[in-house]
């Protein structure tokens, strides 16, 4: 609420500003001008709206934004037998809010900078709470707080600008997600080379990354993790590169507390149902070692990426299992545009269409074609998880920066799990989704 109390202020001020003069401009770009024009209080605080709600001090060393995340999804899921009698309520159409999320983030005195995220989707859960601080020689940038662990290049990637629905098996299933802790970060090479470490408490499941697992009172255990990635190639402002990276964690877990087994698992590429086709289920372990191998490739509309990952568990009481799994996919934009790098971090960032998609004539926006295949092996030693296949196909249509409709298809295959025992299910997922970003 005190929200669209901010906007309500300087947007009532602008529409009485805006000059009405200008027959041949319409109303709604006229509007827009005025809000990111903006108005100026009597103290000196410049209030106006730019991809959120923007307010900034009189000398500039102040500055505050509020946005947020929307993603609406609805679909289809279609399952054989098999998976019926494993899954009784997976078939059917299915809706919900993936995400929906409130942002507050700002800077002060230009090298601070600090965030928090809250979604309220399904549950209220606390996605990002940190500071940092940049330029420190050598080290770069640091960060304290509730955050992203630097681990595999579709996991570090924000949610909006991935280029599919959902995340690929294996990332969901290695992909450490957010946790507590102190993270350093920089480049090198003149940007050609970044790299990030950190050192973070596990304060949720090992793998339950999107669900509202992260317990902030009390550890299960800690870790070290780190990132590292390079750019053999970049020409043309990003249009061709040529990108390669490497993540490694390692995990120090208490084997005396029932909380903090580890588990391992994934959804089939899709949130329209709880249910995850592998599932290692909870296991005592002492320590964890995840390794990640990444690479992707851009040439104009053109870009091809991959990840490789690798866990090992010390855990004697099932046979110190291994867990391994991969994707590839490939994307073409049918309107020319190409996925845009961030040098500073090594990771890909959100698209901008050529031409924004308008109502009353101009652009159609950017029109985006992507197929993935993923697997993902959770059969090892005491430990049979099951093995699943997924082929993604996906569609993706950016109305502007900020709006974004999504189509997915899903054909996975799930095979040799124990509990509940599942060999040959099939399942065939047709999902939409309405992604709304400021």
């Amino acid at each position: 609420m005190a929200f669209f109390c901010l906007m309500l202020f300087p947007a009532g001020a602008l529409l009485a500003e805006t000059p009405a003069s200008e027959p041949d401009v319409p109303f709604y770009e006229r509007l827009m001008k005025g809000l990111e024009t903006g108005v100026t209080d009597p103290i000196g605080f410049h209030y106006y709206f730019k991809d959120g709600f923007r307010t900034e001090s009189p000398d500039g060393r102040f500055k505050i934004k509020i946005g947020g995340e929307a993603r609406l999804d609805g679909g289809y899921m279609g399952a054989n037998e098999t998976l019926k009698r494993a899954f009784t309520d997976l078939p059917g159409w299915k809706g919900n809010f993936r995400e929906l999320k409130i942002r507050l983030s700002g800077s002060m005195y230009e090298n601070w900078k600090f965030r928090f995220d809250m979604d309220f989707a399904n549950v209220r859960q606390i996605k990002d709470i940190w500071i940092s601080y940049g330029k420190i020689p050598f080290l770069g940038t640091a960060k304290a707080g509730h955050t992203k662990v630097p681990f595999s290049l579709e996991g570090f990637m924000s949610n909006s600008n991935r280029t599919f629905m959902e995340i690929a098996l294996p990332v969901e299933a290695f992909f450490p997600g957010r946790n507590i802790g102190i993270l350093f970060q920089n480049t090198a090479l003149d940007d050609r080379m970044t790299w990030a470490a950190g050192y973070f408490l596990i304060t949720g499941s090992f793998s339950d990354v999107a669900d509202a697992t992260d317990y902030l009172s009390e550890a299960f255990g800690s870790a070290v993790s780190f990132r590292v990635t390079g750019l053999p190639r970049y020409e043309d402002d990003g249009k061709n590169l040529l990108h390669v990276g490497f993540s490694y964690s390692h995990q120090f877990r208490d084997d005396t507390r029932e909380e903090s087994q580890l588990k391992v698992r994934a959804h089939p590429e899709s949130r329209l149902t709880d249910d995850t086709f592998v599932n290692t289920e909870q296991f005592f372990t002492e320590a964890a070692d995840l390794f990640g191998y990444e690479a992707a490739m851009v040439r104009g509309p053109l870009s091809v990426q991959g990840e490789i990952f690798q866990e090992f568990a010390n855990a004697e009481s099932v046979g110190d299992p291994g867990f391994w799994g991969f994707y590839v996919y490939g994307s073409y934009f049918l309107t020319g545009e190409h996925r845009p790098y961030d040098r500073s971090k090594g990771i890909f960032k959100g698209v901008t269409p050529t031409s924004a998609f308008h109502f009353t004539g101009g652009g159609w926006g950017a029109l985006e074609t992507a197929l993935r295949f993923s697997y993902v092996d959770l059969n090892s030693q005491g430990i049979q998880g099951g093995k699943e296949i997924d082929l993604t196909a996906g569609f993706n249509w950016y109305l502007n920066v900020n709006t974004r409709i999504m189509f997915n298809y899903v054909h996975a295959r799930v095979m040799d799990r124990n509990e509940p025992p599942i060999d040959g299910g099939i399942a065939n997922i047709f999902q939409v989704r309405l992604q709304f970003v400021l």
